[in-house]
């Protein structure tokens, strides 16, 4: 058989563009494992925070009781005050970074150098400041008026949105996670003097 009769591997059905319903069943699928991620930084946010409230109760309880006090020495015991500051301070700083890392946030899409007159420049009918903007008959009548590459142009636009919030809250729980290895360690150091004050 004659080498120029066999198909071209770039000719055929995967090597094509996506028509318009293929990119609008890639896009949902796209957005819901970026939801799934935001599930999942919610759960590591809430089982960060766990740790956290684990080491304060320890460190709370070990604080206030006199009688673990009093077996420091006195130039321990202001050791121990320092370490308890340098605690309160890390801790106070990294719970602030929980916040960061588990509120809702609000990353508006930034369509500033899409030209308006393009023909996939997204209609609004998706994004719930865009749709609450109008009134429910205009809301609508911009169903009507919506074409596909429209609609697929505002799934791409609302993906990339929560791609850059995912972004943000990884960043703030690498923080957060590395705060709870430094209050650990804080902490590892306070017990640390205590056993040896004890063990003395």
């Amino acid at each position: 058989m004659d080498d120029e009769s066999l198909p071209s591997p770039d000719v055929g059905k995967g090597h094509k563009p996506l028509d318009a319903r293929e990119r609008s069943r890639a896009l949902n699928a796209a957005m819901d494992e970026a939801y799934e991620l935001i599930d999942l930084n919610n759960r590591e946010g809430r089982f960060a925070l766990i740790l956290m409230s684990g080491l304060n109760a320890a460190v709370l309880v070990g604080g206030t009781r006199s009688d673990l006090m009093s077996i420091l020495a006195p130039g321990a015991r202001s050791l121990a005050a320092a370490l308890f500051g340098v605690y309160a301070v890390v801790a106070l700083y990294f719970m602030l970074e929980a916040v960061v890392a588990l509120r809702p946030g609000r990353f508006r899409p930034q369509l500033g150098g899409w030209p308006r007159d393009r023909a996939d420049y997204p209609k609004g009918v998706r994004y719930f400041e865009d749709v609450i903007a109008r009134s429910a008959e205009s809301y609508w009548q911009a169903w009507h008026e919506v074409t596909m590459e429209q609609l697929n142009a505002e799934l791409a636009v609302q993906v990339h949105s929560l791609c850059i919030k995912n972004n943000v809250r990884r960043v703030a729980l690498r923080r957060l996670y590395e705060g709870l290895r430094v209050m650990t360690l804080l902490l590892a150091a306070l017990v640390a003097l205590f056993a040896v004050s004890a063990w003395k």
